[in-house]
């Protein structure tokens, strides 16, 4: 059992109180938190003595707008490149690293066609050693016409990469994101389809999730494996467990090799947790809907109406307090006229690896007198920034402009975590698509970041790129590479172990392998970052491989145990091979 412990918000916020609640299953009481400022600043808060500091300039990406951000190594040259989507739909711009001069350089679209989307992902899902491309749109009416999902082929000609249309899906939803998911472990990558709403005769209906089975080059609809998602009324006219779906991951919330959905909802409705279940008659898996047993469908106050919970936008999964079970950040949209029933934002932290999974949740939200006041957590991204090994979260409150800024939480010792965004030097107006990635290859992990006009047209549209210049060279950090052979090429929804050895005994510190989530999915940078105190030493890793061992009369999860001896000042790159060799460095696997 996890023990029960109260996790303390301390966030020093703009002209605005900080509350912390409570929720479900806990003795201790509630604590209130009031940290106020004179007034509310309308412009960036750039702290030019911060421990991050602002090298857009530098890095040549002045100038840039960016309402999705995708950093993914597009030539195969170990450096990360960029390709940013300028507006909620436009062309996709491609910007390449250019490691001499250490900036980045505009190039021209490498799709053979003209495309414009909401969000990209890039992934090598044909294993050819070539990153793909699924395309998607939110097919709202800012687009002229609706579009379906899209497949590009990455294929190298003449030393350079071209994205090739290879299929396009058969219907066009109102997409909001899309989850990579080896549901059955059979090394393919499936696609998941999150949904919102579609217009039917001036009333928003929600559409239904979708799922598609990859078979051979091409997607399946297996969709029925989502139980009771499909589900009529008596006349045929509506899904009726169809929820207006923004944001969603994959994640393996109960540990069992086996990665599960987690999906939010907006408009009051109850999120899902889809988790991953086997039928024996069939002999097939299919997922099951557990977010009310588990608490995650939203707090208690709301649970007996199907709209009686929050605006989800934000979800980010990781085991935070490294006891070895998942928890869970989600981000709502929060009015300052709202009620008690209304969600706010919470961090759910796992109780136990029972199934199905159980969670403590703790509100969070800005209180102001100001009545034009909102606060919209739109993503989250869990990181370990002072190589600690403990995740910060930063989360993009965005879209109510000059209260939504960007927020860096810092974890502490103890598992609370402090705002440390004015301190860090990342205070932005209306923060947009935030991604991680270590840009100087110096083993600290940087932020890009853009900034959107939303209900601001005075606020110039941007990216930020925030170095990390953290004076903490005691400690070092590992950065893991994950190639599959057998299963999926970059390790996606792979758990990561690794074991430590502290001052304190072995402790454990687990990732789940995902790098797009959330709405409209901006990427991460490839590879998971550990961090690490100068006292502690690596004892070995282990993966839970997304693969299933098939042999006559068994079948196994893949799991591979590595074991190392190494000695590193501050920090290494380490690519893990599926066979369960391990190579210095990013590399490709023979």
């Amino acid at each position: 059992m996890k023990p029960c412990f109260f996790i303390f918000l301390a966030l020093i916020c703009f002209s605005c109180a900080t509350k912390v609640h409570k929720h479900n299953n806990s003795a201790e009481k509630n604590i209130v938190l009031d940290t106020q400022e004179d007034q509310v600043d309308s412009k960036d808060k750039i702290n030019t003595g911060a421990k991050f500091t602002d090298k857009t300039f530098e890095y040549g990406l002045e100038g840039i707008k960016a309402y999705n951000i995708n950093v993914v190594d597009l030539n195969g040259d170990n450096f990360s490149d960029l390709v940013v989507i300028p507006s909620f739909y436009a062309q996709p711009e491609f910007y390449l690293f250019n490691s001499q001069n250490k900036r980045f350089e505009k190039t021209v679209s490498l799709f053979a066609d003209s495309l414009k989307a909401s969000f990209l992902l890039f992934y090598d899902l044909d294993k050819d050693g070539v990153v793909d491309v699924i395309a998607g749109v939110l097919n709202q009416e800012t687009e002229m016409s609706r579009e379906p999902l899209k497949f590009y082929q990455g294929v190298k000609r003449e030393g350079r990469v071209q994205f090739i249309r290879k299929e396009v899906f058969d219907n066009a939803y109102p997409t909001t994101s899309v989850g990579l998911v080896d549901y059955d472990l059979d090394g393919d990558l499936d696609l998941f389809m999150g949904n919102w709403f579609k217009k039917y005769k001036d009333n928003l209906i929600p559409v239904s999730d979708r799922f598609y089975k990859k078979l051979g080059s091409k997607y399946q609809d297996k969709s029925g494996i989502l139980l009771g998602e499909l589900k009529q009324n008596s006349d045929k006219t509506m899904r009726v467990n169809a929820t207006p779906t923004y944001s969603v991951q994959v994640c393996d919330m109960d540990q069992n090799g086996y990665p599960d959905i987690l999906t939010t909802s907006t408009n009051r409705y109850q999120n899902k947790m889809w988790m991953n279940k086997y039928n024996y008659q069939t002999q097939k898996r299919y997922y099951q809907d557990y977010a009310l047993s588990a608490g995650y469908a939203g707090d208690p106050e709301g649970l007996l109406n199907k709209q009686g919970s929050g605006r989800s936008f934000a979800i980010a999964c990781t085991d935070y307090n490294n006891d070895g079970i998942m928890d869970v950040f989600l981000g709502e949209l929060s009015h300052n006229y709202d009620g008690q029933d209304v969600d706010r934002s919470s961090l759910l932290t796992g109780r136990s690896l029972k199934f199905p999974p159980q969670f403590y949740r703790t509100e969070y939200f800005l209180d102001s007198y100001d009545p034009n006041w909102h606060q919209a957590d739109r993503r989250a991204v869990w990181v370990d920034l002072n190589n600690d090994g403990l995740q910060d979260l930063i989360v993009d409150n965005s879209g109510y402009p000059p209260h939504s800024k960007l927020i860096v939480f810092e974890q502490q010792a103890d598992h609370s975590f402090t705002n440390k965004s004015y301190e860090y030097g990342v205070e932005i107006i209306n923060p947009i698509s935030t991604v991680v990635a270590d840009f100087n290859q110096d083993g600290k992990m940087d932020i890009l970041t853009g900034r959107s006009q939303i209900r601001d047209e005075n606020l110039s549209p941007r990216v930020y790129l925030f170095e990390n210049n953290m004076d903490i060279s005691e400690r070092r950090s590992l950065r893991i590479f994950l190639r599959g052979k057998d299963a999926n090429y970059h390790g996606l929804n792979a758990t990561v172990i690794l074991k430590v050895r502290t001052k304190k005994g072995i402790e454990t510190r687990r990732q789940v392998v995902s790098y797009s989530y959330g709405a409209l999915p901006a990427q991460n940078e490839e590879g998971l970052h550990f961090g690490l105190n100068a006292s502690e030493t690596v004892v070995s890793i282990v993966v839970k491989w997304p693969f299933l061992n098939k042999t006559e009369n068994e079948k196994s999860l893949r799991e591979k145990i590595y074991k190392f001896s190494l000695d590193f000042k501050e920090h290494i790159k380490l690519t893990l091979c599926e066979s369960g060799h391990y190579l210095i460095g990013k590399r490709k696997c023979l």
